[in-house]
């Protein structure tokens, strides 16, 4: 017999699904919502007798003004997953950005992974709490993050469930009730100023020492690395998306970026406004020279920077003349790990690119910078910085003279005081010879 949908008259038709040996009824008022639905039988006659009563029930519901409902779909939990995924990656398509992960990846990839734990024929209401707990359980310990996005999942099925009608309010799983192994907090370590100064040398003398293409791409990792310990930028998509059309001059001279890629790209207040400190103006102008040396002889430092914003303003920063969206991940690592061998800098530490920026935010937290001024500064918040960064609080001056007051008066406050005033000031100065000597 022929799939083909059979009309019994306008508004009802009747059809044999190819996966399904029963037939389905359709039936369709004006103003109304097509209904579907299967009638569970396979003999035609049949069939037809209980499509025309369906439709006559429904009829004389209209004719009463009493609403009419789909019934329950028989959707498994397998469907319900695909149904979603297939929502967002169509929404991920409308923003796809090449040689980057979509901006619903890590959903549509836990989606799946669930999916995959799950038999195919469980219906939503089986998805009870002993089930889900099964899933949790068999997985791997959750980072925040992670954690986070797998429970936005489930909810997104239970939701999808009960707006169908496939399961009751009751029938949704609470879960926070569910225990979760969570991965250990990793240190935030940073370096002080004397720690980056070892790296910087190091670096420079690994410069001398390069040849061919690895001389220039080594000077711009040195430049790179120095950037984000200067500006607390993020490493990765925040700092090397920094194209020279990002870059301002406040009406006091300073100069500043706005931040348009990376994590707070989507953010609700989006494109934050960075200022930067004379090291970091610095570290884009030694880019800018590295890069540009015969283009831009005789001119400052302002100059520079205004050239490029007009002349290669889609430009980022810190490419390279030999790629576009280098990875100075590896070069950093290497030479953090021989200096570990070498002693000259801790072993205990897990220093990555990313500690460059904790330690922007520490310096600043030591230097009693307003932790809401560090917030907006460094893209991030006044909680998180109290949460990962609690223990600087106590390393402040302010907080020395509160905590320290017998051993200060007995030292002098003053002299001590002076003498640390002066180690830093000599740490900086150093950074800035060493910068000098990369021209």
């Amino acid at each position: 017999m022929s799939l083909k949908s059979i009309k019994i008259h306008n508004g009802l038709s009747i059809r044999k699904l190819p996966q399904s040996k029963n037939f389905s009824v359709y039936i369709k008022f004006d103003g109304h919502q097509k209904r579907q639905f299967s009638l569970k039988t396979s003999d035609l006659d049949e069939a037809i007798a209980k499509a025309k009563a369906e439709y006559q029930f429904n009829k004389m519901m209209l004719d009463r003004d009493l609403p009419i409902q789909q019934p329950n779909q028989r959707l498994t939990v397998h469907k319900i997953i695909d149904q979603l995924v297939k929502e967002y990656e169509t929404a991920q398509d409308k923003v796809k950005e090449k040689n980057r992960d979509g901006k619903h990846a890590t959903h549509i990839r836990i989606f799946k992974k669930i999916k995959e734990f799950y038999d195919e024929k469980i219906r939503p209401s089986a998805l009870d709490i002993g089930q889900v707990r099964s899933y949790f359980q068999e997985q791997p310990a959750f980072s925040n993050t992670q954690l986070v996005a797998t429970r936005f999942c489930f909810t997104q099925i239970f939701d999808r469930s009960f707006e169908k009608k496939l399961i009751t309010k009751d029938q949704i799983v609470d879960l926070k009730k569910i225990k979760v192994e969570k991965q250990k907090q990793t240190r935030r370590d940073h370096f002080t100023y004397q720690e980056f100064a070892s790296y910087f040398v190091y670096a420079m003398n690994q410069v001398s020492k390069a040849h061919g293409k690895g001389i220039h791409t080594q000077k711009m990792a040195v430049f790179y690395s120095s950037f984000l310990f200067h500006s607390g930028v993020r490493a990765g998509f925040e700092a090397l998306g920094i194209k020279w059309s990002d870059l301002y001059y406040t009406s006091f001279g300073d100069l500043y970026c706005v931040i348009r890629d990376g994590k707070t790209k989507n953010y609700e207040k989006n494109n934050r406004n960075v200022i930067f400190d004379l090291f970091a103006e610095d570290c884009i102008h030694h880019a800018a020279q590295e890069k540009y040396s015969d283009l831009l002889k005789g001119m400052d430092k302002r100059k520079v920077i205004t050239y490029l914003i007009n002349k290669k303003p889609n430009e980022a920063i810190f490419s390279t003349k030999f790629s576009n969206k280098p990875s100075y991940d590896r070069i950093f690592k290497k030479w953090v790990d021989e200096l570990k061998e070498l002693e000259a800098l801790p072993k205990g530490k897990e220093l990555t690119l990313y500690s460059l920026r904790h330690s922007y935010i520490t310096r600043s937290i030591e230097n009693e910078a307003p932790l809401s001024l560090i917030a907006e500064n460094a893209g991030t918040s006044i909680t998180m910085i109290e949460k990962h960064y609690s223990h600087v609080s106590v390393m402040t001056p302010k907080a020395r003279e509160t905590l320290l007051k017998d051993k200060l008066s007995l030292i002098g406050f003053n002299d001590d005081q002076n003498e640390q005033k002066y180690d830093k000031a000599r740490s900086r100065k150093d950074l800035t010879v060493l910068l000098e000597r990369l021209k």
